[in-house]
Formats: C-alpha cells, structure tokens, sequence
C-alpha cells in the first residue's frame, strides 16, 4: 500500500485508465468477429481479412511512426491515440460494409501503435526505476482484471448481436482522453523530444547481422500465429457449428477463463522461465499452444473446450512473459531500441493468423474441427525447430566471443 501511494498521479492515472479502456475493450472487441459474421452475415474470410488488416497497420505504423512519443511527447500522442479511438469506434457502430470495416479496423491498430507505446513511456518516466517492474505487472492485472470481467458485461448488454457496445467503449475513451488531458493540466512533466527514429532499413540490417534473433524472431512469429484464432476462428467456430450450443456464451467463458488462468499461472510460469531461459519458455509455450489448439479441434463439450482453454493460456503466458526478457537478452545496449523495434514484426502472426483460420473455416466447414484446429496447431509447431535452430546459433556465438576474449 505504501508503494502505491509513493506512485506520481500521472502513472495512477494510466493505471486506473487502463482498466477502464480495456474493460470497454473486452466489452467490445472479443465479440467483434461474432458481430461480423452473424449479425452482418461477413463470410470467414472477410471476417479476417478485416482482423488481420488491424495487426498490418499497426505493423507498419511502428516502423512509419517511429518512436512518435519520443518526438513529440506523451501527451500529445496519448491524446490522439484516444480520441482517434472515439471516431472509430463510433464509426463501427455505424458501418456496415466490408470496405468500411476494413478501413476502421486498419485505423484501430495505426491509433494503437500511437497510444501503446506512448502509455508503457509514461509510466517509466514518472516511476523510479525500482518500482518500474511493480507498476508494470498492476498494469498487467489491471488489464486481465477487465479481461475477465468485460465479457460478463458484454453478454448482459447481447454483445455481438447489437453495435450498442461500441458507443460504450467509445465513451470510455472518451473519458480516458478527457482524464489524461486534466492530469497533464495539473502534474505536468518536462518531455525531451527529437528521439530517433527505428526505420524499417536498420531493423532489416539487424536480422541480417544478428541470425539467432533472426531465428528466434521467426519462431515467435509462428507462435503468435497460433494464438491470433483465440480473438478470430474460434468464436466465428462457436457461433456456427452446431457441434457445441450457446456459441457466444460459451465463447464469453472461455475469455474469462482465458483472464483467471493468466492470473493464477502468471507468477509460477515467469519462475519457471527465469530458472530455464527465456529461450525454452518460449519453445514450450509454442508447443503448449499447438496442443490446446488441437484440443479445440477435438473439444465435443463444454468442458473439454474449457481444458483446452486452459492449456492454451498456460502457453501464452510462457510466451509473451518471456518476449521483452528473450530480447533483452540478445540486444547489445547500443542497439536495445533496434531490438525492440524489429520485435514488432511478431505482428506478422497477428496479421496472416486470422485469414488462414477464415480460410480453413471456409474450406472444411464448422461442423469439422479437428482439420481446422488441426492444421493451425501444426503450423504454430514449426516456431518450435527455429526456436531450437536459434538457440544453437546463440550457443555457438558466444562460444567464439569467449574464444576471442580468452585469446586477447
């Protein structure tokens, strides 16, 4: 309690904001796909053209944008990613053809790589260096906290049979922007501007030069691929077979249960990876998320699909926990930024996820799972050799470091 009292109002107020912004999030945007291919009767692959199309541009805004914040300050860029949020999704309770829907979903993800970055900035800049990794992982609860209450509330309100919900996020961050704007009015802080830019060039000229991140990075890729079919062909799957009953209830449960085991797993599966190394959480995660896709395939009740549920998050969890850590690990200080930035192509998965899953929806149908779910565990499995590939390559250069160092 006396942390939390010693945190500077801004960083409380990106805090308290993010619960609400995520919960009117959760409130909207799992049911998304439910929205479009029940009410507005999208086909899958239109379904996730239009999710995929949010990942690219968000994809391709890190690399145009740069690092926006750093050039133009926390507030100006958390104000726009804000009300930016406000038109679209205004707009998405007010659209119903395919091309608008793609161009609002691509608007989502270019504001969410204006605000993302701007918000995690904020916080290390108000917070000493000590308490970062506290205030970082109450964000995360904060943020799973409003996973596992969000759904509840959507079902309350018919989510993904009326557009209501997005007037509803869309006030949130309506309040959010109006909050931020007041609390840099009354604590305002000294931003250094003129930061550099991480162009598309030097991330390509970094794989190039750094071939076991390069491997590692290709691994993850697939990785997130798997998990993409958790906001994408799973609840388009629920909401059409006739295998499973109540698809959007059913698909509501799963999030909160998605929410309670990140939760419950986060703290033994991070002790887990720090005993091993980021390297082999990852490869395990990878391997989990396969298996709980293929469960998925053969779920023909309820609580299997919840057991499949829960292998799933287990390895999403030993995925993204150990991402930022994997690339700390490879990145030389000078070029930590580079790193990170060329992390950002991870959204690769994101991106081609969602229309592989619409595709196999369409091809095999929803009353045959198993070669859907099947075929998108298999592809998730082929991060795990370039995960291994990876940390033999890593292996052998640091063996010829310590070489040359010992024959200095």
């Amino acid at each position: 309690m006396q942390r939390l009292k010693q945190l500077h109002p801004l960083t409380v107020g990106v805090l308290l904001g993010t619960f609400f912004a995520r919960l009117g999030t959760f409130i909207t945007m799992p049911f998304f796909a439910i929205y479009l291919s029940v009410v507005l009767k999208f086909s899958p692959v239109d379904v996730g053209w239009i999710l995929s199309i949010s990942a690219v541009a968000s994809l391709v805004m890190s690399f145009v944008g740069g690092t926006l914040s750093d050039r133009y300050g926390r507030r100006t860029m958390m104000l726009s990613g804000t009300f930016g949020f406000v038109l679209v999704f205004i707009g998405l309770a007010q659209v119903e053809t395919f091309w608008a829907f793609f161009i609002l979903s691509a608007l989502n993800g270019i504001f969410r790589s204006i605000f993302e970055p701007s918000a995690r900035a904020l916080i290390s800049d108000t917070t000493d260096e000590e308490n970062r990794l506290f205030v970082f992982n109450i964000r995360y609860t904060c943020i799973n906290i409003a996973a596992a209450i969000g759904p509840g509330i959507a079902l309350l309100l018919s989510a993904g049979n009326t557009a209501v919900t997005f007037y509803i996020t869309a006030a949130v961050y309506l309040g959010y922007g109006l909050a931020i704007f007041i609390l840099f009015k009354r604590h305002p802080i000294t931003e250094s501007h003129g930061g550099k830019k991480v162009s598309f060039g030097a991330t390509i000229r970094l794989l190039k030069t750094d071939v076991a991140f390069t491997f590692a990075l290709a691994g993850i890729i697939f990785g997130v691929f798997g998990y993409s079919q958790f906001n994408s062909t799973l609840p388009q799957f629920l909401t059409t077979t006739t295998l499973l009953s109540g698809g959007t209830s059913l698909f509501a449960l799963l999030i909160t249960i998605n929410a309670i085991t990140v939760l419950v797993v986060q703290y033994p599966i991070m002790k887990f990876g720090v005993k091993t190394s980021p390297l082999v959480s990852i490869t395990v995660g990878i391997a989990t998320v396969a298996v709980g896709l293929f469960v998925m395939g053969t779920a023909g009740t309820v609580w299997l699909m919840i057991g499949a549920m829960f292998i799933f998050t287990c390895g999403e969890v030993m995925m993204f926990t150990m991402t930022d850590i994997l690339t700390d690990s490879f990145a030389k200080p000078e070029l930590r930024g580079s790193y990170f930035g060329a992390m950002g192509l991870t959204s690769i998965g994101q991106s081609v996820g969602p229309v592989v899953g619409g595709q196999l929806l369409l091809c095999f149908g929803a009353e045959h799972p198993l070669p859907i779910f099947g075929v998108l565990a298999l592809l998730t499995v082929l991060g795990i050799p370039l995960l291994l590939l990876s940390q033999r390559v890593h292996r052998q250069s640091k063996s010829e470091e310590e070489k040359e160092v010992v024959s200095l």
